[in-house]
């Protein structure tokens, strides 16, 4: 599907925008033939001197990635994306426990690329985006005449290794927000299937417009980037999401897929500037898909108050970021994470006894790279890969998430309580905009630490109110309020 659709644009839209990249004022584009020929040229380095090897790519969103990316999987080799927010130590780690045989990088992480390969003792490390590494591309196409040769091939088939079992073609880290990150291996039809399912949500068309803003080293921004290149959007470069308004601004984007901290950034910057986003781009936004955390009521209501269509999605690295996505003629459903795929030839989805929600299907990993024992406790006998939430399906397929088992408080009492539920109430009071909420101590008391705009005094009066309506054992007894943001991971999530 995705090669047939990049094969199908190199051939029925050549000169139409892949990419837009900025250039001063201007927003210029890469087209489709020079984006497919240069896939080409990496696909045939890749088979000429890395066959079916792991390579990290390592890089702040660029086109020059995408290239990278999508060349490992046209060739059979292994993408391991590498968050650019790591040291040069981890960075070595994860690639040393992968049995990674090269790095990629671009310029801005030089230092760190070369700092890892000199802890990683035989690991070929090379950069992308350099005019050195243009001029060796540009002999070595004029040496071999490439440019064209995989795309007149059928595709080869990727998806099965020599036993018949599914191929790893990424090797994806989890965001690691309360343990140590596992690489879930991840297939290509995998991607496939999860590009399929969001594809049957959300209206796309050859020509419009959106971004590559979320970050490329996680699977979100992996996924939801091959979904609109396969259906021939145009995508705005944006390595930098602290420009997110000025990348609507520059890229007339017609739809785009953020975390919740990325669209309540980007709702503020437009209310400083209009009443409406129409009034602030003088064009409107079709809509938002936000993804990757849960987002808040008090979001949700802002980007809605501004005149945008706010849809929400859920899914886990190990799922290659697949379980329920809000299709686009749906009415809101506000606090819901959207509806599971209700016919799909490759995706089932269900509840357990115990509500914990579960997913089967090719979108779903084949495990964590040389850590069966994990793997046995993520995924059982019958191929059901236990997400860890705990929620509910409703009758016409929404998902309503209530918890995490690793998080459920077990108070001294038995009684268990799940600490999103109290973060969903606490959010909702004004001027408080996080909250983690914990149990501590023996007796597991309920903790709450939050950021909050209002004064300590104010912010614990609200909180001494809200315990109010609270049955007694949930009710908060350790108040902490800070005046900062918590720590995020770079996927956006509150690092708990």
């Amino acid at each position: 599907m995705i090669f047939e659709a990049f094969r199908r644009m190199r051939e029925e839209r050549p000169f139409s925008a892949a990419f837009l990249v900025t250039s001063g004022d201007l927003a210029l584009p890469i087209t489709w033939k020079q984006f497919t020929d240069d896939i080409d040229i990496v696909v045939h380095l890749i088979r000429t001197y890395a066959p079916r090897a792991k390579i990290g790519i390592l890089g702040e969103n660029s086109y020059e990635w995408m290239v990278a990316h999508a060349a490992c999987l046209f060739s059979g080799a292994v993408a391991v994306p590498v968050d650019t927010n790591l040291s040069p130590q981890e960075i070595a780690e994860r690639l040393r426990s992968v049995g990674a045989a090269a790095l990629v990088h671009s310029s801005l992480y030089e230092e760190q690329a070369r700092e890892a390969g000199r802890l990683t003792p035989g690991m070929v490390v090379a950069g992308f985006g350099t005019i050195r590494t243009e001029r060796f591309l540009d002999k070595l196409r004029s040496a071999f005449g490439l440019g064209d040769s995989v795309w007149r091939q059928r595709h080869l088939e990727l998806d099965e290794d020599s036993t018949g079992e599914p191929q790893t073609s990424m090797i994806v880290f989890t965001s690691g927000t309360t343990s140590t990150p596992r690489g879930a291996e991840l297939t290509f039809r995998g991607l496939e299937s999860a590009v399929e399912a969001w594809a049957r949500a959300l209206p796309m068309k050859p020509g419009e417009r959106s971004l590559m803003l979320l970050p490329l080293h996680h699977i979100f921004g992996i996924c939801t980037t091959y979904l609109m290149l396969a259906h021939g959007v145009a995508l705005g470069v944006c390595p930098d999401f602290r420009r997110i308004y000025d990348a609507f601004e520059r890229f007339r984007v017609n739809y785009a897929f953020l975390v919740p901290a990325l669209a309540e950034i980007l709702a503020q910057k437009i209310q400083q500037r209009g009443d409406s986003a129409e009034a602030a781009f003088g064009k409107p936004i079709d809509w938002i898909l936000s993804g990757g955390a849960a987002m808040s009521r008090l979001t949700y209501e802002h980007l809605t108050s501004l005149g945008i269509r706010t849809l929400t999605a859920y899914g886990l690295t190990e799922t290659t970021a697949t379980y329920a996505i809000t299709p686009i003629e749906s009415a809101p459903h506000v606090g819901s994470q959207g509806r599971v795929p209700l016919v799909h030839r490759d995706i089932e989805t269900r509840v357990s006894p115990e509500g914990e929600l579960l997913i089967r299907g090719a979108c779903v990993m084949k495990g964590y790279y040389l850590q069966p024992e994990r793997t046995a406790d993520a995924i059982d006998v019958d191929g059901w890969l236990h997400t860890g939430d705990i929620g509910r399906i409703d009758e016409d397929g929404f998902v309503w998430i209530t918890g995490r088992i690793s998080r459920t408080i077990i108070l001294s009492s038995g009684k268990k309580i799940a600490p999103e539920e109290l973060e969903e109430r606490l959010t909702a009071l004004p001027g408080i905009r996080e909250a983690v909420v914990s149990g501590e101590g023996e007796t597991r008391d309920i903790r709450a630490e939050v950021y909050s705009a209002n004064s300590d005094e104010f912010t614990r009066k609200m909180i001494g109110d809200l315990n109010l309506t609270l049955p007694v054992y949930k009710r908060i007894k350790t108040i902490v309020v800070r005046n900062e943001p918590f720590p995020r991971t770079s996927s956006g999530k509150i690092r708990v």
